[in-house]
């Protein structure tokens, strides 16, 4: 028998498989040329070329029609299984190309609107897309891009605009770091003014570590102004620095959205910067490298529909929209 290679593949394909079968069931080629609605001299070439490529008689013609040499009973039980799984093959693929479904893995940078966006994205996804197993989690930017470059993850919303090798960025909207100090905390000012960065000089900083996008945000914001911030502790457990604040350990610069939803229950002070305004970019990654299938598409549409939402509304504390539309894929 001829080696399987990329030469002698195209010999065995389903189609002459399936003539075969067809003249095996009917017992005679011409019952089976009706059948297929092909003439009988091409269902012959199709026969003569497996056996050709077999190396081996598949049927015997006589008067009274064909019978079956044991290579081609032998064929026959393969060659049935084979075309059913084509046949399954056409009809599933066919039943999914409007239907997304699998599993979408979504990472979420942390401390800020992104990780806020998860709620709103599970509801969506799990009400236009229930076939969609959606896996969120949140990590530092950077860990996220590594994963989605890797194909670990198929979607992140980070911080950043790139250009990152291997990660096709979309910008998505501007997001303003505030300060949160606990409310016994001495800060400068009215409890409900601003304060300018170069206020907080001294005072000691709880900040993400160096692996966050946001704490170069905010380094680069300090030497701007020429001040060495006083950073006392790196926290990048959402936790831990909640308790930290509530403590008076310190005070820390982040999004509004980090800290929203608990600031009026834990009696934080939450006051704007200025001189310089600190404000971070916040992006969807997809990998440029990888095929993007429709489950991810489908996730991706609802993600752009709702930070469409959400900036189109205007009046969302920390966000600033980029003023273009945000178009699905």
């Amino acid at each position: 028998m001829a080696q399987l290679n990329d030469h002698h593949i195209p010999s065995l394909d389903p189609r002459k498989l399936l003539y075969f079968l067809t003249a095996v069931d009917c017992g005679s080629y011409a019952r089976a040329a009706r059948e297929l609605g092909v003439s009988q001299s091409t269902l012959s070439e199709h026969v003569s070329s497996l056996e050709a490529y077999l190396g081996r008689p598949l049927l015997t013609r006589s008067q009274t029609g064909v019978s079956v040499t044991e290579a081609g009973k032998m064929l026959y039980r393969h060659a049935q299984l084979i075309v059913r799984q084509v046949r399954q093959a056409e009809q599933d693929v066919t039943q999914i190309s409007n239907v997304a479904f699998g599993p979408v893995s979504l990472g979420l940078a942390t401390y800020g609107a992104a990780s806020a966006l998860a709620l709103p994205i599970l509801r969506r996804v799990m009400e236009r897309c229930p076939e969609v197993l959606l896996c969120v989690n949140d990590n530092f930017a950077g860990t996220l891009s590594e994963s989605v470059i890797s194909g670990r993850i198929d979607l992140a919303v980070v911080y950043g605009a790139g250009p990152i090798k291997g990660v096709r960025l979309r910008s998505l909207f501007v997001e303003e770091l505030f300060l949160f100090a606990a409310e016994a905390a001495a800060i400068p000012g009215s409890p409900h003014g601003s304060v300018l960065l170069s206020d907080l000089a001294g005072m000691r900083l709880l900040l993400p570590s160096t692996i966050h996008f946001l704490r170069h945000v905010i380094e680069r914001a300090f030497a701007r102004i020429g001040i060495s911030p006083d950073i006392a502790v790196e926290i990048d457990s959402f936790f831990a620095l909640r308790g930290a604040l509530r403590a008076n350990l310190g005070v820390s610069i982040l999004p509004f959205a980090a800290f929203a939803e608990v600031a009026a229950e834990d009696h934080m002070q939450i006051r704007q910067i200025r001189q310089p305004r600190l404000e971070a970019m916040v992006s969807l990654g997809t990998s440029d490298q990888l095929p993007v299938t429709d489950s991810v598409r489908a996730v991706e549409n609802i993600i752009l529909e709702l930070v469409g939402e959400l900036t189109a509304a205007g009046s969302t504390t920390g966000i600033r929209s980029l003023g273009h539309t945000l178009s699905p894929g």
